[in-house]
């Protein structure tokens, strides 16, 4: 892939496989040289049904031909609220608003600017690990590794982390809920006025952060001390929602539900779009025109959102995440016996990750992470790494993956293992 006309990309984005895409179906994508390539990234967890699902492609077509861009400011289209609803009725909790808009960082900065705008209060919480987005606002939320921020110092102040439950890194001596609730309870009385807190952010499954599946009772304590000092709890489900973890939403694996959900990645299949999910009686609080944006709520996109919620549904693609996702952590655990390079196995449903330390110890060894996603490039299946240290490999297969392409990734898993923890 040496042609001259590739260089107009930046090389500062970054990519994980030096090929050309051209087409792509179901768990698969097909280069240029017409090579055959397994997905286990599908955009980041956004192809969540698979490329070009047949049913989401035809509402797309249907929606071109009516109408392609219903700005919200101007008027209303039944295709974005028909869409926003059928979101209201998957969401756990009591909302009745949804505010489109484009990525999931400009969901997470207009859940914030909410937050703050509805209370009155200019602070904000998140947690260590957590990434929210490139924005200047989502990146001093984020705090995962320097990558995301470094160099883009001063970012914007009023924003506070506190540790979050990761308890493969708990010291031994210490309960992983309690070790990290009481650091959320320091900043709090330490670090900033509990009545100055608009919202508490906190992704239910640290994404960059590593995959970190903290226990149900952290959540649970999240929100009990949110309500405590009234502040909002905003929960980041753009890496998770969408059926990713078998459940449409990942809170609902720990019995909490939010004030503010933030929504992205598998929302609309592949198309741009992202949404906070609340409720009126914060909305109202707001001067109409203070938050929203050009493109959100694009027709074409909510279109393509509708028909993903309902393969989704129709076809089962959950239980399959519950049913794939077991299979793959039991078969890692399996192959942990014999490596003992993978440090832990975790995740929910189809959000998974293995941790790569060096043997013996619990110190990250990011090398043999990398050269195991190498090792699956070169066997023509493309995944990708995350944590805090880089040494972690995250598998996010599209929901409906079937038997086969999870046995060939499997068999190259195995592959991979040879050859990067040898």
């Amino acid at each position: 892939m040496a042609q001259d006309k590739y260089k107009v990309v930046p090389s500062v984005i970054g990519r994980f496989a030096p090929v050309v895409a051209e087409r792509a179906e179901g768990s698969w994508f097909y280069t240029k040289d017409g090579e055959k390539w397994l997905d286990l990234a599908v955009g980041i967890a956004v192809v969540n049904t698979g490329h070009t699902h047949p049913k989401v492609i035809a509402a797309a077509k249907a929606q071109m031909d009516k109408i392609v861009h219903a700005q919200a400011n101007m008027f209303y289209n039944d295709t974005v609220v028909d869409a926003a609803n059928k979101i209201l009725e998957i969401v756990p909790g009591d909302f009745d608003n949804v505010l489109f808009i484009n990525s999931g960082a400009e969901a997470v900065e207009n859940a914030v600017k909410l937050a703050k705008q509805s209370t009155r209060r200019p602070v904000t919480i998140a947690f260590k690990g957590a990434f929210h987005g490139r924005t200047h606002m989502t990146m001093a939320l984020t705090c995962s590794k320097a990558q995301y921020r470094g160099y883009y110092e001063p970012l914007p102040g009023g924003v506070y982390h506190a540790r979050y439950a990761y308890p493969y890194r708990t010291p031994a001596s210490e309960d992983p809920v309690d070790f990290a609730i009481s650091d959320l309870r320091k900043v709090i009385t330490t670090e900033c006025w509990p009545d100055q807190v608009a919202s508490i952010l906190v992704e239910p499954i640290q994404g960059e952060g590593g995959f970190i599946v903290p226990p149900a009772e952290f959540m649970q304590e999240v929100r009990k001390i949110a309500d405590e000092i009234g502040a909002l709890l905003i929960i980041d489900e753009i890496q998770s929602g969408f059926g990713r973890t078998g459940k449409w939403f990942c809170m609902e694996h720990y019995g909490v539900t939010a004030d503010i959900v933030t929504i992205a990645k598998g929302i609309a299949s592949g198309f741009p779009l992202s949404a906070i999910v609340s409720r009126s009686e914060y909305f109202d609080k707001c001067k109409p025109g203070t938050l929203g944006g050009t493109y959100g709520g694009n027709a074409v996109a909510c279109a393509a959102s509708a028909a993903g919620i309902d393969a989704i549904r129709d076809e089962g693609m959950m239980d399959n995440a519950t049913k794939q996702g077991e299979k793959l952590r039991g078969f890692f655990t399996k192959l942990q016996e014999t490596y003992p390079n993978i440090g832990e196995v975790r995740g929910l449903g189809l959000m998974d990750a293995i941790e790569i330390v060096k043997p013996g110890t619990k110190e990250p060894d990011a090398a043999a992470a990398v050269a195991f996603k190498n090792a699956c490039i070169e066997r023509k299946v493309l995944t990708l790494l995350c944590g805090m240290y880089d040494n972690c490999v995250r598998f996010l297969p599209a929901l409906n993956i079937p038997d086969d392409a999870m046995d060939y990734a499997m068999g190259v898993w195995e592959e991979a293992a040879k050859v990067a923890f040898a």
